[in-house]
């Protein structure tokens, strides 16, 4: 495990609400306003590992497993983004009472935004960072590499770092043994598959209901962003069309894991961000 991590983890306040039979597993850090972290597919919490820190000295930091990932138990079959909502939202009576903002990546975007609708009278903005289900075309990339049981560890290791390289960031010289023990840990715990839900529009659809409601909105994405490729320009104009003058940062040199990549980046964008888009659901674009 992480140093980070592990110091992360003994930090935490943690908590369980219902998923299926078991538990959705959440993590508290800081105090304040809360920030709601929602990660990507095949990830945890860890996803935004190099980022706790820096929000919870400024916010409460909540952060959940999603359901069937990492330490929560597996929601109801079959599933889709809104069933994995009902199952956040109904935690989230429980651990948010007071209004929030709520920051999802990738997965976690899309499965945030039905938790959005689902909660208007309560979130104070939604972030979408490098999230797909937009009805916009995916960028053509080269195949995964898949493991077998005959690989040894040293093996493993290399397949995630070429996988990395390709899906998660824009310079593959940053991926380093943090990186790699994250994404085989987090790989050997998902239970649940995003499958067809990013290549649909779903997302799309919530964030016409959110901005139709006033709610700010906001993307994050990573200029290399492998998911966007040349594309990323569509995914600016669909928030403005959207919400007219709503921010939409790029990332320099990040890719699709930009809050990893270029965590104080990232970070700087939340911490200045988050606060201003309170009762705003208009502001002028940032680089």
């Amino acid at each position: 495990m992480p140093e980070l991590q592990g110091r992360l983890d003994r930090a935490a306040r943690r908590h369980e609400t219902p998923c299926g039979d078991g538990s959705l597993v959440w993590r508290e850090w800081g105090a304040g306003r809360t920030v709601l972290l929602l990660h990507g597919s095949f990830g945890s919490w860890t996803h935004w590992l190099r980022n706790i820190e820096a929000l919870s000295a400024r916010f409460r930091v909540l952060a959940c497993d999603l359901p069937g990932m990492g330490e929560s138990d597996m929601p109801p079959l079959p599933f889709d983004a809104g069933s994995l909502a009902d199952i956040l939202a109904d935690g989230l009576e429980q651990l948010a009472p007071e209004p929030f903002h709520l920051v999802g990546f990738s997965f976690g975007g899309i499965v945030g935004g039905h938790v959005v609708v689902r909660m208007l009278s309560r979130v104070l903005s939604y972030t979408a960072v490098g999230s797909n289900a937009l009805g916009l075309p995916l960028a053509v990339r080269a195949p995964l590499r898949k493991p077998n049981r005959g690989m040894s560890e040293a093996e493993i290791l290399d397949l995630h770092r070429h996988n990395l390289g390709l899906q998660m960031f824009g310079d593959p010289e940053r991926i380093d043994a943090t990186a790699l023990a994250l994404q085989n840990a987090n790989t050997r715990r998902a239970r649940i598959r995003s499958g067809r839900i990013p290549a649909g529009d779903s997302l799309a659809r919530r964030l016409g209901e959110i901005a139709a409601a006033g709610l700010p909105i906001q993307g994050i994405w990573g200029e290399r962003d492998a998911t966007a490729g040349d594309l990323l320009h569509t995914r600016r104009d669909l928030f403005h069309r959207l919400q007219p003058g709503c921010p939409f940062h790029t990332v320099a040199g990040a890719g699709h894991w930009a809050a990893f990549e270029a965590p104080d980046e990232v970070n700087r964008i939340l911490i200045d961000s988050l606060p201003a888009m309170e009762g705003s659901a208009c502001m002028h674009s940032k680089p």
